[in-house]
């Protein structure tokens, strides 16, 4: 119970310590006025942006579930991606079960399954994430490496190498040599692979992995790449579009909005905070800056650009909590009227 709370909260108090540090010297009446003057038709035209980004993720996993058999609709593949999403904001790292989860009740897809379906969505947007850095890198070549700098320098300033003593470095090794001789030892014992909790683990990594290996099986290879690229893409947009709602961004290159997407999709994985709290507002006041803005002025726009695709993600992830049971009722119902035949 301890360990579990430790992990939920942990994420919740390094956001809290992120969004103090970053927001500490910025006047709030500036955020407030970064709000006020924000045009609401190119806010409009960012919320339908964000819809249709949502719709090409559920399009594209509807497709590996489809390789496994199972036929969910656009619209309930739509549903459970959203309720993942809201429940990603809640709890880091619950997205994917609470997706799979709700797609289990309201079409019996396996969770199992589900899951690996999503792991092999993970593995090509890890890929395509490599690819959109490498473009990054390409086009502003002279900004990445001065932001690395900017990052690195305060650590690398303090860090002193210590040599690590013999002594230390030889109980490491008999550890470790210990360690692998009582695995193997373990592994090698029918006792162990006989274990009731042993068979339910290999049975679920068996699922996961058939969830992962469906993307071999795509009838329509050619669309997951294409909904893959045009994910990213629509995500650039989000960014993008939101430059024109407020005078300070819209004079921003598009490199701009690309660097954003590089530096706050990056440290998500590195960084993962509630919701991208803290995180984002760091790492992309500090990207602003080389585009000609001040640090203050950095974390006005990236609190603005944040707190509005925040907005928009969570008005569209509480229409699913709406939504989903009505899915769940109206599964049962279907079911108990076939039993009835």
């Amino acid at each position: 119970m301890n360990k579990r709370l430790v992990q939920q909260g942990l994420p919740v108090m390094l956001s809290i310590v992120l969004l103090w540090y970053v927001l500490k010297d910025v006047p709030l009446a500036e955020i407030g006025q970064q709000f006020r003057q924000a045009n609401v038709g190119w806010l409009a035209i960012s919320g339908l942006i964000t819809g249709l980004y949502q719709l090409a993720r559920a399009a594209r996993w509807q497709l590996t579930l489809q390789a496994l058999g199972h036929q969910p609709s656009l619209f309930r593949t739509t549903i459970a991606l959203l309720a993942g999403t809201m429940a990603s904001m809640l709890v880091p790292g619950a997205g994917e079960l609470t997706r799979c989860g709700t797609l289990q009740r309201t079409d019996g897809v396996p969770l199992a399954q589900g899951i690996g379906s999503v792991v092999a969505e993970r593995v090509v947007d890890l890929v395509m994430l490599l690819v959109i850095i490498a473009l990054t890198v390409m086009l502003e070549f002279r900004r990445v490496g001065q932001y690395l700098l900017d990052l690195l320098m305060p650590v690398t300033g303090r860090f002193t190498p210590a040599k690590p003593s013999n002594t230390l470095l030889i109980i490491l090794s008999i550890s470790l040599l210990l360690l692998f001789i009582g695995l193997y030892r373990l592994f090698r014992s029918d006792a162990f692979w006989k274990n009731r909790l042993i068979i339910r683990v290999i049975t679920i990594i068996r699922e996961v992995k058939r969830g992962f290996l469906s993307i071999r099986q795509l009838k329509q290879p050619g669309l997951f790449i294409f909904l893959t690229v045009v994910n990213f893409g629509l995500a650039f947009l989000i960014t993008y579009s939101l430059f024109f709602a407020s005078p300070q961004t819209t004079s921003l290159p598009p490199q701009a909005a690309l660097t954003i997407l590089t530096v706050s999709s990056v440290g998500g994985i590195a960084v993962p905070t509630q919701g991208g709290i803290g995180t984002y507002h760091f790492l992309v006041s500090r990207a602003l800056v080389l585009y000609g803005m001040t640090l203050t002025e950095g974390v006005v726009v990236a609190t603005f650009l944040h707190a509005v695709q925040t907005g928009f993600s969570l008005l569209l992830s509480s229409l699913s909590f709406l939504i989903v049971p009505i899915l769940i009722a109206n599964r049962r119902k279907k079911q108990a009227t076939s039993l009835m035949k």
